[in-house]
Order: C-alpha cells, then sequence, then structure tokens
C-alpha cells in the first residue's frame, strides 16, 4: 500500500511538472493557405468542414424530406460539386443545462478555402437554425486535408 501510494505522489508530481511546462509554450495559430480561383482541379489541399444538425425541434422533429428540402435547396446550390450526409445519432448539454439525445444528420464539405465557400457554410448554418428553431449547429474544421480522385 505505502508503494503504491508513493507511484502516485510520483505521478501526481510529475503530471504537475509536465502540465507547468506546457502552459508556458506560446500558443500556435493554423495558417490556412487559400486556394487560388483556379485551382480546384490542379491542388489537393482542401478544408473540410462537418455540420451536426440536431433535428429535434419546439413541437417536434426535423422530418426526412424537410431536411432534404434544405439540403436541395440551401446546401447544394451552395456546394455543387459535392457533398456527404451521414445518419448519426447526438447528445448534448442545452442551455437550460439539460442532456438532450437527438438524431442528427452530419454533413460533410471539402472544398477550397476561399472567403466564399467559408461565407456559405455561415449562411448554410444560420439558414437552418432559423428555418428549425436551432439553438446552434455544431461546426468541425480541419485544415488542411489532403484529397486524390
Amino acid at each position: 500500500m505505502l508503494a503504491l501510494r508513493k507511484s502516485f505522489s510520483a505521478l501526481f508530481i510529475t503530471s504537475l511538472l509536465f502540465t507547468g511546462s506546457v502552459a508556458t509554450l506560446p500558443a500556435a495559430r493554423a495558417q490556412i493557405p487559400e486556394a487560388p480561383a483556379d485551382s480546384l482541379s490542379r491542388t489537393n489541399i482542401l478544408l473540410q468542414d462537418e455540420l451536426y444538425f440536431g433535428r429535434s425541434r419546439p413541437g417536434g422533429i426535423v422530418s426526412e424530406e424537410q431536411f432534404q428540402r434544405f439540403l436541395r435547396n440551401v446546401v447544394t446550390p451552395r456546394f455543387p460539386d459535392g457533398l456527404t450526409v451521414v445518419d448519426a445519432s447526438g447528445q448534448f448539454r442545452g442551455s437550460n443545462g439539460t442532456i438532450v439525445r437527438e438524431p442528427t444528420k452530419v454533413l460533410i464539405l471539402i472544398y477550397p478555402n476561399s472567403p466564399a465557400k467559408r461565407r456559405a457554410i455561415e449562411e448554410i448554418i444560420s439558414l437552418y437554425k432559423t428555418q428549425f428553431q436551432q439553438e446552434s449547429v455544431l461546426r468541425v474544421t480541419s485544415v488542411p486535408v489532403r484529397v486524390g480522385f
């Protein structure tokens, strides 16, 4: 038992030393290269966004038909070159503190970095939140991603 306590003490002290040294490291910021307007066919360094659309809403759920209409009318015109949608089960803590479980659609977009495409994603998120009374849409951006066709 004494040996176990000494091991935990050593581990605790080591973790404090490690944490202290990490806390003093300068913050790093990722540099995201912008793709030239005509380079989609030549480059394989792109951005990837995953958007998590919860489907629960006040008074019901966003139906499959409603989501497909949103995809057709809002998302596809902004990203006509392609996208992927995955069905998922989500969970989050709502603003009122309760855990909410809901069916979710994950939209995966891979695109050249440009102000227009980043703005298009912000519009998609805003329109979904407004149309389906959502608190938020989770956005995960991976930079850069290397792709090949």
